[in-house]
């Protein structure tokens, strides 16, 4: 079902429904300042939609740190938190995509490497809490992207297969663990941290050139 018509429409969070990277790239330098080491964001990009004790652990080996994995997530905590909570608009069409898809009965959900208490606050903070259908966290999974996992829960939390879902992805690791899964990739490069083009996805300039065609008409009670 390479072109549709799909069913479901499962969003990234990050570089996808607001620009947050920034604040995860923040929060790692605040970090590592404390042990006087500096990530430039080239050297980080690589970095982007992978999981955070994946990070943490290249981070501590390419700098040499003198901690552990355990204390290190521990000192991120505070400083990404506060960073998370300051306020961000959603990515322009992100609301407005959203809305668009409800209003369609298209089942929405998210899939996202952060865990659930950071998704809440990006959300918050771009005031998008309480919009989707199903949330898919690293919380809830035991291998987060690029592994298939995060993708085919989202895809069943919505109560469709991954196969009828279109995912929205901007990380060459979340593109793979949709692809993976078995979903139709949208890639969205709307931001600086979006990966180059990445084969198999569909490269798109920002949410409102995603094509609402891909999906089936309004659902009826027993489809």
């Amino acid at each position: 079902m390479e072109d549709g018509p799909f069913r479901a429409v499962i969003f990234d969070m990050d570089g996808v429904l607001t620009d947050s990277e920034p604040a995860f790239y923040a929060a790692v330098n605040d970090v590592l300042a404390r042990h006087g080491a500096y990530v430039g964001m080239e050297e980080y990009r690589p970095y982007v939609g992978v999981a955070t004790e994946e990070v943490w652990r290249r981070l501590i080996e390419r700098y040499s740190l003198p901690t552990t994995l355990a204390a290190i997530q521990e000192d991120y905590e505070a400083p990404l938190m506060a960073r998370l909570h300051e306020r961000r608009p959603p990515l322009p069409g992100a609301r407005e995509l959203i809305d668009a898809l409800r209003a369609r009965g298209v089942p929405v959900g998210l899939c996202t490497s952060s865990y659930a208490r950071w998704a809440d606050a990006v959300l918050a903070s771009a005031g998008l809490g309480g919009l989707f259908d199903a949330l898919s966290t690293a919380d809830l999974v035991e291998r987060t992207k690029p592994n298939p996992a995060p993708y085919r829960l989202a895809a069943s939390m919505l109560g469709r297969p991954p196969e009828e879902c279109v995912a929205i992805e901007d990380s060459a690791s979340g593109v793979a663990s949709a692809l993976r899964a078995g979903c139709y990739v949208v890639q969205l490069r709307a931001t600086e941290t979006a990966a180059a083009p990445v084969d198999g996805a569909r490269a798109i300039g920002s949410l409102g050139e995603f094509p609402l065609e891909l999906l089936a008409a309004r659902p009826g009670p027993f489809d």
